[in-house]
């Protein structure tokens, strides 16, 4: 089951038990399209989700972690102590202290666009392409995409 529906039956249950109308959250979000997510006709984005979760008045994780701990059929907190683990697998991958470093001003830096080629990937072709093998021949022997090495072998010339 796509979590889009334990999560609309988690936000439709908050919202039937804190007393409210769809149309309580009018100016915020349209009733018909609240509608739409409690019923999982649509998927819910991000923005919609906090829109939601502040105007029930809870944190839109624990709307998720209790929808998750459901489509996985796991006590909300065994779910937690799956995150937890998940929590310091991305801790050890870097990616908490790496945070920091995709913001400027509070504000996300973009990425750079497309595909990067690693150095060792460019010199390997230029060697390739330098002892006469074909775009072909080097692909080949370099298990990259033929297209991979078209684009260095051009940019290189």
């Amino acid at each position: 089951m796509p979590l889009r529906d334990p999560l609309a039956a988690v936000i439709r249950l908050v919202r039937s038990a804190r007393g409210l109308a769809r149309e309580d959250f009018l100016g915020l979000v349209d009733a018909r399209h609240v509608y739409n997510v409690e019923n999982g006709k649509i998927s819910i984005t991000l923005d919609t989700l906090e829109t939601l979760a502040s105007g029930l008045s809870i944190d839109p994780i624990a709307l998720l972690v209790i929808a998750a701990s459901y489509e996985k059929q796991l006590s909300p907190e065994d779910f937690l102590k799956q995150l937890g683990k998940e929590a310091k697998t991305l801790r050890e991958l870097g990616v908490v202290d790496g945070l920091p470093s995709q913001f400027n001003k509070g504000a996300l830096v973009p990425g750079i666009a497309g595909r990067r080629t690693s150095e060792e990937q460019i010199q390997a072709v230029l060697r390739c392409k330098a002892n006469g093998m074909t775009q072909k021949q080097a692909a080949d022997t370099l298990s990259i995409s033929t297209s991979t090495v078209g684009r260095i072998w051009k940019r290189e010339s």
